[in-house]
């Protein structure tokens, strides 16, 4: 029964309006992105405080710099994974742009299938495309909770003086919960990964850079935008930040977030505010870059539709 199962399965994957869908869906991911993410930026157009964000962001030159670092970070880092992979050139950035702005604007993963489709669409295999996004986004949650782990230890320390308000067995069954992934990850990685080892070592070596950039970076943007309060308690809030907002068991998170404000920052400290402020600018960014690619997309997809044409009507002839 079961392999009747399988050998209908794998029929209806080999049938020819599969294939014929799975053609389409390649053709026309890039545009349904495009559209969806100019969608999603009109949405969230409506939805910024666009005078609450001039009235608090810092004119100077420096903190602008240093927001453009830090939201191209994660970009390059995943164009830095893929150029191993598949050899992307630098115009291949806007293609991992779309992936980001399509996971932050719609929903999480819509990125992942829109840089499968792209795959496909350029020529690698379906099997193995399809391996190599799955490898990249679990190595990302598995360094990313490892990051966390780390950051936990190197807190454990202080947390009982923070008084941050978690309770001690909610901390540990998150913590389980966050070591989990990392745990399978290892365990299972024979059989889960599709690359070569030592791809996936240079991958995770990457994932790991962004995290520690990320803390950096934000703590250094906070400082710049707040210079009264030293860099280093932006740095410890940054990465009590990134722990709290990862266990997954606290769900008071914005009442422990507010104690530690006030413990490490002091209840002078406009912190409330300037989490809204770079929140608010980092979906503005969001739908500027989303906008423009949009935009783009929808363009190349038209001339590709034209080329496509000519060439029918060309053969016709």
């Amino acid at each position: 029964m079961f392999e009747h199962g399988v050998t209908l399965v794998r029929g209806l994957m080999a049938h020819p309006a599969t294939n014929a869908l799975k053609r389409g869906l390649v053709r026309f991911a890039a545009p349904i992105l495009s559209l969806a993410v100019l969608a999603g930026a009109l949405v969230e157009l409506r939805a910024l405080d666009w005078h609450a964000v001039r009235a608090l962001v810092p004119h100077s030159l420096s903190f602008w710099i240093v927001f453009v670092i830090a939201y191209a970070t994660p970009i390059l880092c995943d164009w830095a994974i893929y150029r191993r992979i598949w050899n992307v050139p630098v115009s291949g950035i806007a293609v991992l742009a779309r992936k980001t702005i399509g996971n932050e604007l719609l929903m999480g993963y819509v990125g992942e299938a829109y840089l499968f489709a792209w795959a496909r669409r350029e020529g690698h295999a379906g099997r193995a495309a399809f391996g190599a996004v799955k490898d990249v986004s679990i190595l990302s949650a598995a360094v990313g909770n490892g990051a966390t782990i780390l950051v936990a230890l190197a807190a454990a320390p202080f947390m009982g003086a923070l008084h941050i308000g978690i309770p001690i067995w909610a901390a540990a069954v998150s913590l389980c919960v966050i070591l989990a992934p990392p745990v399978v990850a290892l365990a299972l990685r024979g059989r889960l990964f599709s690359l070569p080892p030592a791809e996936l070592r240079a991958i995770a070596g990457i994932h790991a850079a962004r995290a520690v950039l990320t803390i950096g970076l934000t703590a250094l943007l906070w400082h710049l935008a707040l210079p009264d309060i030293a860099v280093l308690w932006w740095l410890i809030f940054s990465a009590l930040k990134l722990l709290v907002s990862r266990l997954p068991l606290v769900s008071n998170k914005e009442l422990v977030f507010a104690g530690m404000v006030v413990i490490l920052l002091g209840r002078q400290a406009d912190v409330p505010a300037l989490m809204t402020m770079m929140a608010t600018m980092m979906v503005a960014m969001h739908v500027a870059v989303g906008s423009v690619l949009g935009i783009f997309g929808l363009a190349g997809a038209a001339a590709r539709s034209m080329r496509v044409r000519d060439e029918v009507v060309t053969v016709g002839l």
